[in-house]
């Protein structure tokens, strides 16, 4: 079996969400952070045949990464990694003591949907690592009439101190609802690209990459507010 470079470059984001994965038959991915805030699903082109846990993915990818484009076999033990003369036989980790999903994430429904480009992504991680902020808001002030709507803003902040310096993007959209979503930039995992990004006031979001079957459920901070 190959595995593609689009399933490594998965499984690369995947190793900074968690550690530990574990591949089921089938074609597709998923893994959920420690802190149980962010959990990624994937599709993928390969199809697993077997059921094995990985206790370290950094650790495997780098094994992987020894070779060029590697064959993979599966044993019931373990699986074998070969490249003409070289060979790495890696062992699977019990699957008990991995973290994985217990259950899919079914998204309730969306007050605000938006979509939000590669560009502006990475302006607002440049600027988070230049402010050395850690929080994320998209908000918007609708007028008082149902029918009036604000600009939906991205404002890179430091909730504990309101006279910090701030980085805002007006995002080219507007809303007639009036909220206050706020995120850790800490779980911003997600890959490079653009993504539709659907938001919940039961403080979870939903990122799915416009070019990849790729999604991202995040939770959203306690300090988030909606229609107030």
């Amino acid at each position: 079996m190959k595995v593609s470079s689009e399933t490594i470059n998965i499984l690369k984001n995947f190793s900074g969400i968690n550690s530990n994965l574990v591949f089921k038959p089938g074609k597709e991915l998923k893994t959920i952070s420690e802190a149980k805030t962010i959990m990624a699903t994937a599709s993928i082109l390969e199809d697993f045949p077997v059921q094995f846990g990985v206790y370290d993915l950094n650790e495997f990818l780098s094994l992987y990464n020894l070779m060029d484009n590697p064959d993979i076999d599966f044993s019931e033990k373990y699986l074998t990694m070969s490249d003409g003369s070289q060979k790495i036989k890696y062992y699977y980790s019990e699957i008990d003591i991995l973290t994985q999903p217990s259950k899919d994430i079914n998204m309730p429904s969306c007050e605000v949907v938006l979509d939000l480009s590669a560009t502006n992504l990475d302006k607002i991680r440049k600027a988070a690592a230049v402010l050395g902020h850690s929080e994320l808001a998209f908000s918007c002030n609708s007028g008082e009439s149902p029918r009036d709507s604000g600009e939906v803003v991205a404002s890179v902040f430091n909730e504990k101190d309101a006279t910090a310096n701030t980085f805002d993007i007006n995002l080219g959209t507007t809303s007639t609802e009036t909220f206050n979503y706020v995120f850790s930039i800490s779980n911003l995992k997600m890959l490079q690209g653009d993504y539709k990004l659907s938001i919940s006031s039961k403080l979870i979001s939903n990122w799915r990459n416009a070019d990849n079957p790729l999604d991202y459920f995040i939770a959203l901070e306690k300090s988030s507010s909606f229609g107030v």
